[in-house]
């Protein structure tokens, strides 16, 4: 990862599986773009597609793989050896302690192994190449939106239809698949009398990208004026429910310190504890908020 950097074969939209990187990064990026549209006089209006790759992980072409690393540098040995790393993968099924025979894997990188996060940036290391006409792009691994900016939408649209066409090339190329109905299409604006009336026709395999209003990237629901106010009573339900659950327990009686204990770390890690009871004379909660309530 060093040596890729360090000779700037990773392109700087992609943050993800990197040290001092992080969502934050990408999310920044795109709304900084936006807010200096917005801040233009005339203002620009946004318009992005935030695209949904189906198993990007579970779809990569090794063989296509194997070609594109030369183009980054990975050659000789290391590239041998990645190769070989990559031949001859087995999985097997496990269920109910019984195991199926094995079977040939022939795509994706494999699961949990520590290079394979490199590898699959390596493959996608190219999507940057199909931006043209002033749009912008940012990905955190196959999470990727593309943006552009412009007093008049019909020249947005126009722009990131023609991107689009070219990264769903791309896609082909790799056996990549973008899922049209997925996708999401939103125009970030502050014009609120004409915003109902912003309906940019963006389309992904001839289908029309669905418009939202409150799209989710990266974590964070997101608005036309970037107010951010969903994903602020998002957080807040959220919490409110954790504390509704804190006081259940601190009002709850005859549990073991243990058991408390258990249920105060799953609160917060949105487990559901109830499996965890094992205690028979403590009754499950009635309603879905609730975890426990008293003999």
């Amino acid at each position: 990862m060093r040596w890729l950097i360090e000779h700037n074969v990773l392109h700087f939209y992609q943050t993800a599986f990197r040290a001092g990187h992080s969502t934050v990064d990408q999310l920044f990026y795109l709304f900084q773009s936006v807010i200096d549209g917005l801040e233009e006089r005339p203002h620009k209006k946004t318009t992005a597609v935030f695209l949904d790759l189906s198993a990007a992980f579970d779809r990569v072409w090794r063989h296509k793989l194997i070609e594109i690393l030369p183009r980054s540098g990975i050659k000789g040995n290391s590239l041998l050896w990645i190769n070989e790393f990559l031949r001859h993968r087995k999985f097997v099924v496990r269920f109910n302690g019984s195991f199926s025979k094995s079977y040939r894997s022939w795509a994706g990188v494999p699961q949990g192994s520590v290079i394979s996060p490199l590898l699959f940036l390596m493959y996608m290391n190219t999507v940057h190449c199909h931006i043209t006409g002033g749009a912008k792009i940012a990905c955190y691994a196959d999470d990727i939106v593309i943006w552009h900016s412009h007093t008049d939408l019909t020249v947005s649209e126009n722009i990131l239809n023609a991107n689009l066409l070219d990264i769903e090339d791309w896609a082909n190329d790799l056996k990549l698949l973008i899922n049209p109905e997925k996708s999401k299409l939103c125009v970030f604006s502050t014009d609120r009398k004409n915003r109902q009336s912003f309906k940019p026709n963006i389309k992904i395999h001839n289908s029309s990208v669905e418009q939202i209003t409150h799209p989710k990237y990266l974590g964070i629901f997101l608005d036309a004026e970037l107010r951010f106010t969903k994903h602020i009573e998002s957080v807040s339900q959220r919490a409110l429910r954790k504390l509704n659950i804190l006081r259940k327990l601190r009002t709850a009686k005859g549990l073991g310190i243990s058991v408390r204990v258990l249920e105060i770390e799953a609160a917060f890690e949105d487990v559901d504890i109830k499996r965890f009871a094992s205690v028979d004379d403590v009754e499950t909660a009635r309603t879905e908020d609730e975890v426990f309530v008293t003999r």
